[in-house]
Parts: structure tokens; C-alpha cells; sequence
């Protein structure tokens, strides 16, 4: 059966990557999660142009042939929405009811910004970069139609790794992707990869949008109070995916299965703990070790009675944040990143049969089934039909 992603809303469509079937470092486009505040627009190729303005010396027009003819650069890098795994909120928080699914890593290729910038020509007093879709829509409370656009600090916005995005693990884009041309804002919330580009607008004072006023914002407690800050940067986060919750294990050997990734840092270690939170234990990492980018990780937990357990587990980022058991409700429906309990019961008349892993095998079972996917009749055909992607 071809897994598929996990449809949560419909129309605007959201959908889940299916991260239980995880089989690789890479999400395949075709199961990477989709997030889309309105209905996808429809653009020709041959007719969109990105417009660079605002605070510049030169105004520029750039159509897709243009872009895709400058100096180009790939960065892996991981992608969360902002509110994922908000349904495992209590009490229910108001937005799209996520699971864990929000989430996928991908190679990225494209234009560094700074690059156009800097062709522009920024004028001195530039302390933000302001960006606008093509996708429009009215909100709840905001019945006027409006084009989804959010800004970046100067600094992000000339980060070498701050791309226009034209290709997604090296195919192009798709149009629930982003089609022709998306932001990518490694280590950043997905919200901050705004899609659809059409206008990029250099000012010289905060820029005061909806989707980051009136959303996408959080209360942060200081010496002085309360603040409210701008959704930004990933926190560092892990996730279990196997063994499911309420799962039935064996006496024996069993192998725990995850993910875990830290925004702009890499993941330096994962811990797991059988007992609640009680002890912990240091798992392995699988594979690269690197900024924006998630890392597989197991631990061989061998069991020996039966009866009721609650498996979490927790990462820490290369800079030292550890990740937390508890939902800051300061963040509302945001950076939800606490160590999710996962109930299994052990029954003691089953022997465990699972073969005792190790990361050099299970790499090889992930790039054979890796290749052996790309080889199938639908992904091309979904390449062709523009059918998948974010």
C-alpha cells in the first residue's frame, strides 16, 4: 500500500507527513507535509515575476528564467510548522488540529537572497526585509482579503543559507510547494518559508503584519514582565515513532525508533527514558550531525518484566537547550516541543522477535528502500501533474 499524507483540513488543504513510515533522512516530496493558509493560486510560469523593492538603490524584475540563470546553493534543512502537534494540547487550543506530522526534511536548492539583495542595493536605514505571496484570503476578525506575507531581521534575511527556493530534493517545485519560487529559512518555522513569492520590500522600521501580530506571536517572560515576540527560530525537539502509543510489546529486545532536530543547531544527543521521565538513557544518532537538519536516532531497550511503561524521550541541541516535559502555555498553540508520553504495555507471555539493530543497518534498510521508491511509476507521475508537495 503507498502511504500517503494524513489529510487534516481539506480546503485549504493541510496535510501530514506520514512520520511512522519514516524510511530515510530525506522526506520524499510527494509525502512532505502541506501547510496552506488559503487555496493554492494558480500561476504561469511564463508570466510571474518576483519584484525587488522598498528601501533599494535599483528596483529589479526578475522572472523564473533569471533567477534560476543566478549562482545557486543546496542546504538540507528540516521543516516544522509552527503549530504542530497542537491537537495533544489540553485544553484545546483554537487552529489546525495537528498531530506530530507537520514535519519534514529536504534538500533545498536555490538563489541565495543576499545575493539579489545586494544586486538591489540596500539602502542604509534597511532593518527588515518584507515578503508577499501570491496566496490571498480573509481571516477571522480580518474580512478584508489579504496576501499572506511575513518579514525577516536584516541579519537572517542575508544569511547565505536564506534561499529562493526553486527546487525541493531536486525536483521543482510543486505548486502546494510554493511553485515557482518559495523562502527558505533554514532552522525557522515553516510560517517564516512563506510560498508563492512575489514581492520582496526592504523598509527601514519593524513591519507590523497580520501573521505576525495578530498571529503567529507569543508571550515570553522576562525580568520586567511579559513580552510578546515574533515566531521565529525551531526549538530543539524529539519525536517516538515507534513503538506507537498504547503499543504491545514482548519480553526481549526492542528496538526505539525516532526523530530529533534543534532549529538552527544540530541535535548533539538523545535521551530516553522507560520510566516517565524518572531516569534517562543516552540513545544512538543515525546519520550527519548538522545545523538545520533532524537526525534518526533508536535505543535498544531490553526488557525483562511485563506490565505497564511510559517511553519519552528528549533531545538536546550542540548549544545545550534541553528539551522540556512540560507545554509553556505562555506559547499558546506555538513551539510545542514537550517530550509527548508514549504508553506501551509489555506482556510477558510474548517473546520480543525484533532483530537487535545498529545505525550501519539501518542506514542500508533506509537507502534501499529510499531507491527502491524513487524507481516507482507515481512519483513520476505526480512530478509531472505537479501533484505533490509542502
Amino acid at each position: 500500500m503507498t502511504e500517503e499524507r494524513r489529510i487534516v483540513t481539506a480546503s485549504p488543504e493541510n496535510s501530514e507527513t506520514p512520520l511512522g513510515d519514516a524510511q530515510s533522512w530525506v522526506t520524499p516530496n510527494r509525502l512532505f507535509f502541506v501547510r496552506n493558509h488559503f487555496d493554492v493560486p494558480e500561476i504561469n510560469e511564463q508570466d510571474w515575476q518576483l519584484q525587488i523593492a522598498g528601501g533599494v538603490h535599483r528596483e529589479i524584475e526578475l522572472d523564473w528564467a533569471q533567477l534560476n540563470a543566478l549562482p545557486q546553493r543546496s542546504v538540507f534543512a528540516t521543516m516544522e510548522c509552527a503549530g504542530n502537534g497542537r491537537s495533544f494540547l489540553q485544553p484545546q487550543v483554537e487552529g489546525v488540529q495537528w498531530g506530530a506530522g507537520a514535519v519534514g526534511h529536504a534538500e533545498w536548492t536555490g538563489v541565495p537572497l543576499q545575493l539579489v539583495l545586494q544586486r538591489a542595493g540596500l539602502r542604509d536605514d534597511v532593518v527588515e526585509i518584507v515578503f508577499t505571496g501570491a496566496d490571498c484570503g480573509a481571516e477571522a476578525g480580518h474580512e478584508e482579503p489579504m496576501p499572506f506575507s511575513r518579514s525577516l531581521p536584516l541579519e537572517k534575511a542575508l544569511d547565505e543559507n536564506t534561499l529562493l527556493v526553486l527546487r525541493m530534493n531536486g525536483e521543482r517545485l510543486a505548486p502546494s510547494h510554493g511553485f515557482p519560487v518559495r523562502l527558505l529559512v533554514p532552522g525557522w518555522y515553516g510560517v517564516a518559508s512563506l510560498k508563492w513569492l512575489q514581492r520582496i520590500e526592504a523598509v527601514n522600521q519593524p513591519y507590523q503584519g497580520y501573521y505576525q501580530t495578530a498571529k503567529y506571536t507569543i508571550s515570553r517572560r522576562t525580568g520586567r514582565g511579559e513580552t510578546i515576540e515574533v515566531v521565529g527560530a525551531m526549538p530543539v525537539k524529539s519525536e517516538i515513532l515507534q513503538p506507537g502509543d498504547h503499543a504491545e510489546l514482548g519480553i526481549g529486545t526492542t528496538r526505539i525508533f525516532g526523530l530529533a532536530w534543534a532549529g538552527e543547531d544540530a541535535v548533539e544527543a538523545v535521551e530516553l527514558s522507560t520510566d516517565a521521565g524518572q531516569s534517562w538513557h543516552r540513545a544512538e544518532l543515525i546519520g550527519p550531525q548538522a545545523s538545520y537538519s533532524w537526525n534518526l536516532w533508536e535505543y535498544l531497550w531490553e526488557v525483562a518484566d511485563g506490565g505497564d511503561h511510559v517511553l519519552m524521550s528528549r533531545a538536546i541541541s550542540e548549544s545545550g537547550r534541553v528539551q522540556p516535559q512540560r507545554h509553556d502555555d505562555l506559547r499558546g498553540g506555538y513551539l510545542i516541543n514537550f517530550s509527548r508520553p508514549t504508553r506501551v504495555r509489555v506482556n510477558p507471555a510474548v517473546r520480543s522477535e525484533q532483530m537487535i539493530g545498529d545505525a550501519a543497518s539501518l542506514m542500508r534498510e533506509m537507502s534501499v528502500a529510499v531507491e527502491e521508491r524513487s524507481r516507482l511509476p507515481l512519483d513520476v507521475e505526480l512530478e509531472l501533474t505537479y501533484g505533490a508537495g509542502i
